[in-house]
C-alpha cells in the first residue's frame, strides 16, 4: 500500500522544520540570539533563507519554536501521552527526562537564556508561550492526584514550580561542578532523593519509629 501523499507532505514539512531548528539552535547558542541573521541559520541548516519564513514569521517565533522542540515537547509528551499511574515512578521519569536535556543541551542553550532574560519582552513570550503550556499539564496532572487522594491538598502551582525548582539548581550543581560535593552523587542518586523529598518529606514519622 502506498503512503497517503498528503502524510508524506506533512512528515517532509515537519522535517524541514526541525531541520531548521536544529540549525537555529547551532546559530544561537555560538552567537546569541539578537546578533545571530537568518541567513547565518539557513546555511547552518542547509536551506535557502527564503525557507525559513515559510515556517517562521521572524527570529523570535524561531526561537521560540527551538525552545519549545527541544526543551517543552519531551516533558509534555510524559505528561500527556499515557503517563504512569504511580507518582513516583512519573516525577522519576519527569527528572531523568531534565537532567538528559541538561546533559545534551545545557551547554547550547545557557548562554541563550542568559541572553532572553535580559529581554523583558522576549522573557515575557518565552514564559508565556512555551513554559506556561507545559506547566499547565504538570499543574492539572497534579491535581487530578489530588482528586484521587493520592497527594495531599496543596496548590498545584506552588507545588510544580517547586519541584522545577528544585530540579534546576541541583541540575546545575550537578553537571556545572561549582559544588565538588556533588561529585559525590550520581545522576540516579539526586533524582532518588529529590524523589523521595518532595514525596515522603523530610520528617521522621514517629509512629513508624
Amino acid at each position: 500500500m502506498l503512503p497517503d501523499p498528503v502524510d508524506f507532505k506533512e512528515q517532509m514539512a515537519e522535517a524541514r522544520r526541525n531541520q531548521i531548528l536544529m540549525g537555529a539552535a547551532q546559530v544561537f547558542s555560538e552567537k546569541g540570539f539578537h546578533k545571530s541573521t537568518t541567513k547565518e541559520i539557513a546555511k547552518a541548516a542547509g536551506v535557502a533563507e527564503g525557507t525559513i519564513y515559510n515556517y517562521f514569521d521572524n527570529k523570535r517565533d524561531l526561537l521560540l519554536a527551538m525552545i519549545d522542540l527541544i526543551g517543552a515537547q519531551s516533558l509534555k509528551r510524559l505528561i500527556t501521552t499515557d503517563p504512569p499511574d504511580d507518582p513516583r515512578q512519573l516525577l522519576t521519569n519527569v527528572m531523568r527526562d531534565r537532567f538528559q536535556l541538561a546533559q545534551e543541551w545545557g551547554p547550547h542553550m545557557a548562554p541563550i537564556f542568559a541572553e532572553i532574560f535580559n529581554d523583558e519582552e522576549l522573557r515575557e513570550m518565552l514564559y508565556q508561550q512555551v513554559f506556561m503550556p507545559v506547566i499547565g499539564h504538570i499543574e492539572d496532572h497534579i491535581q487530578q492526584l489530588i482528586d484521587a487522594g493520592r497527594l495531599r491538598p496543596m496548590d498545584p502551582v506552588i507545588v510544580t514550580r517547586a519541584m522545577l525548582g528544585a530540579i534546576t539548581v541541583n541540575l546545575a550543581l550537578k553537571l556545572s561542578n561549582l559544588d565538588p560535593r556533588y561529585e559525590n552523587f550520581s545522576i540516579e542518586s539526586v533524582i532518588e532523593q529529590l524523589v523521595s523529598l518532595f514525596l515522603d518529606g523530610l520528617l521522621v514519622d514517629d509512629a513508624k519509629g
